[in-house]
């Protein structure tokens, strides 16, 4: 089994900091486990979630998951396709968020996105757009979304 790899991480003005972590070749081999953690001022932590499997499913540019403790923000994790250039979510409301992309040399097969989100934000879809700023996939991330509604 090979390292962990950390991928990106930072801090907001809130006291929080997060970090996306990745492993190869877990828990089977050819897949690849990506975590995003986030934690308050005094290091607990107030969400820590994962996504395994192939790094990106067969056809798609996109694997996107989204969640959140019962504190804290929500979060949106991705693994992306490295033509995807930018990655925008859409809420409910009509307006747009930009996700910030990131790379991880040792694991060039994808990029990985993420973004903390206030709680009370209504996610709608997350749109992968190329070097053109053509689109390249919309992933509905209502399933999600009503299933934060019934957990919070």
């Amino acid at each position: 089994m090979s390292g962990r790899y950390v991928v990106a991480e930072g801090s907001n003005g809130d006291g929080l900091s997060w970090v996306i972590w990745a492993r190869r070749h877990e828990p089977r081999k050819g897949d690849l486990f990506s975590m995003i953690r986030v934690t308050d001022a005094a290091g607990r932590i107030l969400h820590g979630a994962g996504r395994t499997g192939p790094p990106l499913y067969p056809g798609r540019m996109l694997n996107v998951t989204s969640g959140g403790g019962d504190e804290g923000p929500r979060t949106l994790l991705a693994r992306v396709d490295p033509s995807v250039r930018r990655l925008e979510i859409k809420v409910q409301d009509g307006s747009t968020l930009d996700v910030p992309l990131y790379d991880c040399p040792d694991i060039p097969e994808v990029r990985f996105a993420s973004l903390l989100l206030p709680r009370d934000v209504a996610l709608e879809s997350v749109t992968g757009f190329g070097a053109k700023n053509e689109e390249l996939e919309r992933f509905d991330l209502r399933f999600y979304q009503g299933r934060w509604e019934d957990s919070h």
